[in-house]
């Protein structure tokens, strides 16, 4: 049960960086956007390039958040801006074209075939459960990208600005603030989540340029369980949501009842995925559709 417990740790730490960031996003433009994972997939490929280049992995990692979240502010003027206009579905149709867009471009550069990062972790065992050094610095990221966040959104004038754009944002333009550079800022905190989150994952996996298909449904389910917009609720949701796939698929359910083992195919995590986004949108459709917060 411990490595249970550890393994659903390790995963949400990774969906929750990238939930967050797409919480985000739809906190101030109110539309989901799907090439929010796909900016995930492409920080991995940049924290891959650039540690293949020799630089210390951490380091190649920073930098990748910071180049997708200058993309993402681009991506931004070249095509959402120019569709301010467009209502929320439409705009969830070109981000989805984006997400498109970005994946050939990936797959051409980098062809189809996956990679893996070169890291050799130690290993630990903890009472019944093994725990490498890369599980640790996994989770610990995630805890201090999180911690940064909170301090950035509720420590500073900058996060009070974004909180007010967030909740009218036609009443924080009338106060003075500069909503472009605002929405600008938003870009990059939620590329450079995204290529964090992307990157976690990859160190765990692979890299892949389809590889949005097995987190697309984890990350949205996560924000979709509190509300669209709620950027806690996106962390809230990401560990519920691992801890029930990790369990689930982890547990004897043929021993519970018999003496024939038997556990539901990993396959079964997306199925909890969907199963949760349809229970919130059944339940409470306003705060899964709305973001209500």
């Amino acid at each position: 049960m411990l490595q249970l417990l550890i393994n659903a740790a390790i995963y949400a730490a990774e969906i929750a960086v990238i939930a967050t960031g797409l919480a985000l996003t739809f906190s101030i433009l109110r539309f989901a956007n799907f090439a929010h994972v796909q900016f995930a997939i492409v920080g991995g490929y940049f924290s891959y390039a650039f540690a293949a280049m020799g630089l210390w992995l951490p380091f190649a990692i920073l930098l990748s958040a910071i180049v997708v979240g200058f993309g993402a502010i681009g991506i931004h003027r070249l095509v959402f801006r120019p569709l301010a206009d467009l209502a929320p579905e439409g705009k969830m149709i070109v981000s989805w074209g984006v997400a498109l867009v970005l994946r050939s471009t990936i797959a051409a550069v980098f062809g189809g075939a996956s990679l893996f990062f070169e890291v050799q972790p130690q290993y630990y065992v903890v009472g019944d459960a093994i725990i490498s050094s890369l599980d640790i610095a996994v989770i610990v990221t995630a805890i201090v990208a999180m911690i940064v966040l909170h301090i950035v959104l509720f420590r500073t004038t900058l996060g009070t600005a974004l909180r007010a754009l967030a909740d009218n944002r036609d009443l924080a333009e009338t106060r003075g603030m500069k909503s472009e550079r605002l929405v600008a800022v938003m870009w990059f905190i939620a590329g450079a989540f995204a290529a964090l989150g992307g990157t976690l994952f990859a160190l765990q996996a692979r890299l892949q340029p389809d590889m949005d298909l097995l987190i697309l449904l984890p990350v949205f389910a996560s924000v979709t369980l509190f509300g669209l917009g709620s950027i806690y609720g996106a962390v809230a949701g990401a560990v519920i949501l691992s801890f029930a796939q990790n369990i689930a698929i982890g547990v004897d359910l043929g021993g519970l009842f018999g003496d024939v083992s038997w556990f539901l195919p990993t396959q079964f995590r997306d199925a909890i995925a969907v199963g949760a986004m349809m229970l919130v949108l059944v339940l409470r459709p306003r705060a899964g559709i709305s973001g209500a917060r």
